[in-house]
C-alpha cells in the first residue's frame, strides 16, 4: 500500500479540491478518467455526509493498493480506479509531491496552523470591531445630544424657556395647514403685558425679567400640556396657539388674566375657512388692540365671531 496524498477536509471547497486531485492523479497514472469521474459521483455524497456527521476536520487519504486507487477516511475505504500497468513508488512519490505543492491544504499541519491563525485574526478583528462600534455608538449619541441641544437653543427663548418667535412662526404655519386640511378648530391668543415698560423702569431689569418668567410659567400652567403651544414673541408680547375652539381659548385667557392680576391685554381670533396666516394674525391683533383701547387688562375676541366679548378683571 502506498499513501501518496493526505488531505484535511474542513469545508466544502476542500472536498471539491480532493475531487480535483483524484482526477489529476488518475490522469497522471494513465487511468480511465471517465470511470474515475463516475466513481466520484458515488464517493462525494458519502464524504460530505461523514464530514457533516463528524462535525470537525476529516483526514482523507489517497492511496494505491496493488493495481487500484483508493480513498480512505475514518476507517472507510472506497475504490476509485484501476490501472492496467503497475505504478512504481517513484512515480507515486513525484505525484504526491506535485499535488502537495498544488495547495497548502494538502499539508494537515500547515492547514491547522493556517486555520488557527485565521481564527486568531478573526477573534482579534471582532474585538477591535466591538470596541470601534462601541466608540462609534457613544459618538453618535453625543452628536444626537448636541443636535437636540442646538435645536432646543434655536427654538426656545433663553429667558422664559418657552418657544421663541422663530419656533412660533413655523408652528403656526404648520397648525394652520393641518387644521384647514382636516377641518379642525384653531385659535390664536395674542397677549401684551400692560405697562411693562413702567414696571421695568421702576423696579429694574432683574425684576422685569422675573415678571416675564412669571408670565411664561402661568401660560404653561394654563394650557393643555403637549397640545397647545405657548410662545414669547419678544419683549412683553406673548402668544398661544390653541388647538380648540373659542370657548377653550377664552378659558385659558381668563386664567392667565386672573393669575397675572388683570395686568394683561388679550386678543383672541378663531381660524375661519380659507384663512391665511396673515388673516388669522391680523384678526387676533385687532382683537388685542380692541382690548387695549377699552382700558387694558381684559380679553377681546375677534368681532367676526362675537360682537361684544370684552372680559375685564378688576
Amino acid at each position: 500500500m502506498s499513501v501518496f496524498l493526505r488531505l484535511v477536509v474542513i469545508a466544502e471547497p476542500d472536498r471539491y479540491r480532493f475531487a480535483r486531485f483524484v482526477l489529476e492523479a488518475v490522469d497522471a497514472l494513465h487511468g480511465d478518467v471517465f470511470s474515475c469521474a463516475a466513481a466520484l459521483v458515488d464517493i462525494m455524497p458519502v464524504l460530505r455526509t461523514d464530514h457533516l456527521h463528524k462535525g470537525t476536520s476529516l483526514e482523507v487519504l489517497l492511496m494505491v493498493v496493488e493495481d487500484t486507487l483508493y480513498c480512505e477516511w475514518s476507517g472507510r475505504r472506497m475504490p476509485i480506479a484501476r490501472f492496467e500497468l503497475a505504478t512504481s513508488e517513484h512515480i507515486l512519490a513525484e505525484l504526491g509531491q506535485r499535488l502537495r505543492l498544488a495547495s497548502e491544504s494538502t499539508d494537515p499541519d500547515l492547514l491547522i496552523r493556517r486555520n488557527r491563525k485565521i481564527e486568531d485574526e478573526l477573534a482579534s478583528a471582532r474585538a477591535r470591531a466591538a470596541i470601534e462600534l462601541s466608540a462609534l455608538e457613544e459618538k453618535l449619541e453625543s452628536k444626537k445630544a448636541e443636535l437636540r441641544e442646538s435645536l432646543h437653543a434655536a427654538e426656545v427663548d433663553s429667558l422664559t424657556n418657552i418657544y421663541n418667535r422663530g419656533a412660533y412662526d413655523a408652528r403656526l404655519q404648520e397648525a394652520i395647514l393641518r387644521c384647514s386640511r382636516q377641518s379642525e378648530p384653531l385659535c390664536l391668543i395674542l397677549m401684551d403685558l400692560d405697562y411693562f415698560k413702567q414696571i421695568n423702569d421702576q423696579h429694574g431689569h432683574q425684576y422685569g425679567d422675573e415678571y416675564l418668567k412669571r408670565m411664561a410659567q402661568i401660560m404653561q400652567e394654563s394650557v393643555r400640556e403637549y397640545v397647545d403651544i405657548p410662545c414669547r414673541m419678544g419683549g412683553d408680547e406673548f402668544v398661544i396657539i390653541v388647538f380648540a375652539g373659542v370657548a377653550t381659548a377664552k378659558r385659558i385667557a381668563e386664567k392667565i388674566l386672573v393669575d397675572m392680576s388683570g395686568k394683561v391685554s388679550i386678543g383672541i381670533a378663531f381660524l375661519l375657512p380659507n384663512d391665511s396666516l396673515e388673516m388669522l394674525v391680523g384678526r387676533s391683533d385687532a382683537a388685542l388692540y380692541e382690548a387695549k383701547r377699552n382700558g387694558r387688562g381684559r380679553i377681546a375676541v375677534s368681532d367676526e365671531i362675537v360682537v361684544d366679548t370684552s372680559i375685564h378683571v378688576v
